[in-house]
């Protein structure tokens, strides 16, 4: 098993997204990833449905955050991606005008999960941003994924803020 995990990671790399290399990879994460948060709450849509508009809308949030799409590659195959955003500042009025770094996606394909690729894609996110100069450097996850929440939490990262829901039963009359 050892021998096997070394070469599996001897494979394994963390490059920046090349389109004409990653694109189809990267769309095929997308889709998983939009697939398990709609499997945490099925409210979310699945991915298939949103993948023609959430990709260019990556693009976008790339563009104008000074972010970047990280691909972990196994072999010449992509594995997972993560999406960091350098120069985020709140919509919110009461949060004033701070500027922070994002972690907007992470995530790694089902068949790679449990090698040590979500942990390469974080420490590499916070290289990047390091470099860009972010101070703060957040991430979000759904309450109910509790691997990336024990992840997000092994590496450093601390709650700041929790949000809660409640369904409220309507009455009628």
């Amino acid at each position: 098993y050892k021998r096997q995990l070394q070469e599996w990671r001897s494979r394994m790399r963390i490059c920046e997204f090349n389109k004409n290399k990653h694109l189809v990879g990267l769309r095929k994460c997308a889709i998983e990833l939009q697939d398990y948060e709609h499997e945490l709450d099925p409210r979310l849509p699945a991915g298939a449905d949103i993948v023609a508009d959430y990709m260019p809308r990556m693009f976008f949030r790339c563009r104008n955050c000074a972010g970047k799409i990280l691909i972990a590659e196994v072999g010449d195959e992509v594995a997972g991606y993560a999406m960091v955003l350098t120069r985020v500042t709140s919509d919110e009025i009461e949060d004033g005008n701070f500027e922070y770094g994002l972690i907007a996606d992470l995530m790694v394909l089902k068949e790679h999960r449990g090698q040590g690729l979500g942990r390469k894609l974080l420490e590499s996110s916070e290289a990047y941003a390091r470099e860009r100069g972010v101070r703060w450097l957040r991430i979000g996850v759904l309450a109910r994924n509790e691997n990336a929440e024990s992840l997000y939490a092994k590496m450093g990262f601390a709650k700041i803020y929790v949000e809660r829901e409640k369904e409220l039963t309507y009455h009628g009359g």
